[in-house]
């Protein structure tokens, strides 16, 4: 059986701290406003299709205006459904490389801290595949959740491997 010292606790205690602060800030910040230029609105006038699904807007469509809720940034010309359909999403992906064998019982045992229920799939015995995390509001109503994986399952190199295929910039 593992055995944590006090210095791990206060880590994993910390990270979940600080990433829950996190996620809660961008979650519930304002929709910022639109951000376009006029090479934006030139793209916009120009644009025949939709830049979400491909299709072309017929003579019904109702042709508007895509922004970034967390930036501003504007994004394309889209039908009103897809615009409404593309939110933003209800799951923040944390990418750990190596998940499974790194400590994440450590995280588990602090996640269980936050309101709301977590959910997990086990390898073995405090090694798991995947898990996430259901953070609720003051309500318990669900407002995200945090959903922890291992990159290692898809990228299955050595960190200093897949460092060294970068660009130097």
């Amino acid at each position: 059986m593992f055995t944590k010292t006090r210095e791990e606790e206060n880590v994993a205690d910390s990270f979940v701290n600080m990433l829950e602060k996190a996620i809660d800030r961008v979650w519930s910040s304002e929709v910022k406003e639109m951000i376009i230029s006029e090479d934006d609105w030139a793209k916009f006038e120009k644009a025949r299709e939709c830049w979400i699904h491909q299709k072309t807007f017929e003579g019904g469509d109702d042709k508007l205006r895509d922004h970034c809720h967390f930036s501003g940034k504007f994004r394309g010309a889209a039908h009103n459904k897809c615009n409404l359909l593309f939110r933003k999403p209800k799951h923040v992906p944390v990418i750990f490389h190596t998940l499974s064998g790194y400590d994440s019982h450590l995280f588990i045992k602090n996640l269980g801290k936050i309101q709301g229920q977590i959910d997990c799939i086990p390898n073995f015995e405090e090694k798991y595949i995947s898990f996430s995390k259901s953070v609720n509001d003051e309500n318990k109503k669900f407002k995200y959740k945090i959903r922890f994986i291992d990159s290692f399952k898809f990228m299955s190199s050595s960190r200093d491997k897949l460092v060294n295929n970068l660009e130097p910039d």
